[in-house]
Order: structure tokens, then C-alpha cells, then sequence
């Protein structure tokens, strides 16, 4: 055969292993896109006093959300991660699941972590090194256990406070949060940005959408009016919308369910008589393609 013949069964084969792939993935787009409408997801809000507020605010938020099922206020006021003689947030969270499930948690903790832990081995002091450990490892327990559940996990920062002192300190605690969420692949939201003035600082009146400034502050500088809660559960919403509508989260939904066995490989890159091609396998009749293998065209 000679190469200009060869470079043109290389296409055609190129063409039709896309093809036959394209098939499979579209009926699989298709079917998700289907599901993904009808699927409502149940929505579980944990945390503590500040929490409450924004379970309002995402009530607010997500009406109109055809996808969001229930929204279900699961915080407690005086609660935390540190005051475990009080209430053990790690417990609780146990219980809570062990009697639903929910696919989407949002997580707001922290308001009245400023404080000492006590636990078996001693007491530790707020910001010390021990306490430090201690608490990273408490804010791991919780994602984890949401994570295990099969929660998409959204952990929500505190927001600005009137108070320096203890403004400086939610400050130091978002930067706990942000870090130890994130590396397990769980969301951080930030929300200093809405819940402050065009400085950062604190303000109880902000400008609507309007310009118009509107009371967003209950009188202790650190809870928020319904118009507040509302504005803090805006980047919330807005996160939680962009993850359902991605449809990455989609394929990676299925994969997780498909058994390992059955699971398709990966995007392959095929060098046919010297022509690079690109595609991804689809199984065939419950039959996975091997990673780096292409189908026979006689298949």
C-alpha cells in the first residue's frame, strides 16, 4: 500500500473511531442532561448561629432553582469547633447523616471558635500550635464525613466584623478553613468581599444593585439582617449553580457510580501511519476498551 493510500485509511480509520466513540458519548450526554433536569438535590445547611441566617439567605437565593430540592436547616446556635464539651459537632454530624443524606453541604463554622479547646490530653490556648492542630484536624472530620456521605461540600468564611480584635481573628480562622478544605478537593467561599465596604471594612449599610444603601448588620456587628443574609448566600448560590452546571461534575457523577471494572479509559492519543488523533473510548455492551488501545475495525 502506498502512503498516500495509507494516510488514507489512517483518516477514514481515525474518523471512525470517532465516530463510533462520538455515538456513545452523545447518547451518554444526552441520557445525563435528562437525569440532570429531573434530579433535585437535597441541600443540608451545618453550622452554627451564622449559619441559620444563611440557610434563610439560600432559601432566598435558590427559589427559583429548578435543581434545588430541600434546603434543611441542619445548625445550632453556640455551637463550634472547639467547644466539644458543649456540643461535639463530630457527633452530631453523625447522627445527622446516619438519618439523611444530602447531596450538597454547605458548612459555616467559627463565630464562637475563639476560644480555648479542651480535650483529653489538656487544654490548649486559642492560636497556639496545639490548638492549631487540633482544630485543622476537627474542620478534616467534618468535610470528611460530608465527603463520605456523598456531599458536594461548600464550606462558607466569615465575614467581615466590627470588632478589630475579633475581625483579625476570623481572618486567621478563614485561612485554617481555606486551607484545609481545599486539599480535599472540597469548596472554599470567601465572603469579606460582599459583607464589607468598598474597603474591605465594616459597614452596616451597603448598596443594593440599585446603589441604594440598605441595613445588612443586626446591632451586635457580627449577625446580619435578612437583606444581609441574603447578600452573604449570594456567592454561595453562585458557586453552587456553577458546579451544577459543569458539565465535568456531570461525567465524573457517573464514573463514580460505574463500577471500576466497566469504567471507560481515558482520552487516547492515537498515532495512525504517523497521523496523531485524539478521542475517547466509550465501552461497548458493558465491555471496557483498554487504556491506549483503539477498536479493531473489524469490531
Amino acid at each position: 500500500m502506498g502512503k498516500v493510500a495509507q494516510r488514507r485509511a489512517g483518516f477514514f480509520l481515525a474518523l471512525w473511531v470517532l465516530a463510533w466513540t462520538g455515538l456513545g458519548m452523545a447518547s451518554q450526554a444526552q441520557a445525563s442532561d435528562e437525569q440532570d433536569e429531573a434530579f433535585e438535590r437535597r441541600i443540608g445547611v451545618f453550622g452554627d448561629s451564622l449559619a441559620d441566617g444563611l440557610w434563610v439567605g439560600l432559601q432566598r437565593g435558590l427559589r427559583a432553582e429548578p435543581r434545588a430540592g430541600d434546603i434543611i436547616q441542619l445548625s445550632e446556635v453556640s455551637t463550634g469547633l472547639t467547644n466539644y464539651v458543649y456540643r461535639d459537632i463530630s457527633e452530631k454530624t453523625r447522627d445527622q447523616l446516619s438519618r439523611e443524606d444530602y447531596d450538597t453541604a454547605v458548612v459555616l463554622f467559627g463565630s464562637n471558635d475563639i476560644q480555648g479547646i479542651r480535650t483529653d490530653q489538656g487544654v490548649y490556648r486559642f492560636r497556639s500550635d496545639a490548638w492549631e492542630a487540633v482544630y485543622r484536624e476537627r474542620i478534616r472530620d467534618i468535610v470528611t464525613q460530608l465527603q463520605a456521605d456523598g456531599a458536594e461540600v461548600y464550606w462558607v468564611g466569615l465575614p467581615v466584623m466590627r470588632s478589630n480584635g475579633y475581625n483579625a481573628n476570623t481572618i486567621y480562622l478563614n485561612a485554617l478553613f481555606r486551607e484545609e478544605v481545599e486539599s480535599l478537593g472540597a469548596v472554599f467561599i470567601d465572603t469579606r468581599d460582599v459583607t464589607g465596604d468598598e474597603n474591605g471594612e465594616y459597614a452596616p449599610y451597603l448598596p443594593d444593585s440599585r446603589g441604594t444603601p440598605r441595613l445588612v448588620r443586626a446591632d451586635d456587628g457580627i449577625h446580619f439582617t435578612l437583606t444581609g443574609y441574603t447578600r452573604m448566600a449570594a456567592p454561595v448560590v453562585s458557586a453552587i449553580r456553577e458546579n451544577w452546571d459543569n458539565p465535568r461534575r456531570r461525567e465524573r457523577e457517573q464514573v463514580a457510580e460505574t463500577p471500576a471494572e466497566t469504567r471507560p479509559a481515558g482520552w487516547l492519543d492515537l498515532l495512525i501511519n504517523g497521523e496523531a488523533y485524539v478521542c475517547q473510548p466509550v465501552s461497548v455492551e458493558g465491555t471496557p476498551l483498554a487504556s491506549g488501545t483503539a477498536p479493531s475495525a473489524s469490531e
